[in-house]
């Protein structure tokens, strides 16, 4: 071949080099898949640590309830006990590390982690209910009446004074009762016997404690109720014949 047809021939190949298309074909567009997220559950308005968060304080000495309520107003009184009134359902959570149980007659008390009274409640008006939710947490259900709102009293003081002294017929413990107390409940029932023992522990027997349980019952507007150590254990009813007096 003459050096002329060489050149072209190499010329040749070139331009059909330029025109063949390629076989890789084009390359497809990648991208970073999107993780599809899972829904967030919604938080739980009975767990005590949600109502803790979103409740409002209802203080009474060293202890406070979180009360969590479209609306609350909340009202502290002389004696150091509170009243809260909800409008609307309400959420009551007892303060960390320590439960809340509403009891068979719709009071409630709260207690520390030794199982130790702390503080008591009761709703207002008695038509209103107390529930148990879980072991921090009660629902207060408002009254079947036109305004619909319900509340509590609360206080952490069942006993203002428990004084030792001397009586006829020998030593006696005067006891005064908080205004909470005089209302007379199962709640009631157990912080008075608690908070008595915790400022007279001579006390602690089961005569002088039958003795304070007919006072609540019998007596709930005497100034202070008098438990003598040496009267008798009696039956119940002999202790309401003898107006928690027995002899």
């Amino acid at each position: 071949m003459s050096g002329r047809g060489a050149a072209a021939g190499v010329l040749l190949a070139l331009v059909l080099a330029g025109c063949t298309p390629s076989h890789a074909g084009p390359q497809p567009e990648t991208s970073t898949p999107t993780p599809t997220l899972s829904p967030t559950p919604a938080a739980d308005p009975d767990d005590p640590a949600v109502v803790r968060a979103t409740g409002i304080p209802v203080p009474s000495g060293a202890v406070t309830l979180l009360v969590s309520a479209p609306a609350l107003e909340v009202t502290t009184e002389a004696d150091g006990s509170t009243r809260a009134t909800a409008h609307g359902d309400a959420l009551v959570a007892a303060p960390a590390g320590m439960s809340l149980t509403v009891l068979s007659d719709g009071s409630g008390v709260v207690r520390d982690g030794a199982g130790t009274f702390v503080a008591g409640f009761t709703a207002e008006p008695w038509a209103a209910r107390l529930t148990q939710v879980g072991p921090e947490v009660a629902r207060l259900a408002g009254a079947a009446d036109d305004s619909g709102s319900a509340g509590i009293w609360f206080t952490a003081a069942a006993v203002v004074s428990a004084v030792w002294g001397e009586a006829e017929g020998g030593r006696s413990l005067a006891v005064t009762p908080s205004g909470w107390a005089r209302t007379g409940s199962l709640a009631a029932q157990e912080g008075l016997w608690a908070q008595v023992v915790a400022q007279a522990p001579e006390a602690d027997s089961p005569g002088m404690q039958a003795q304070l349980e007919c006072h609540e019952l019998g007596a709930p507007d005497k100034a202070t109720w008098n438990l003598e150590p040496w009267r008798p254990d009696v039956s119940a009813v002999e202790m309401i014949r003898s107006r928690c007096n027995p002899s």
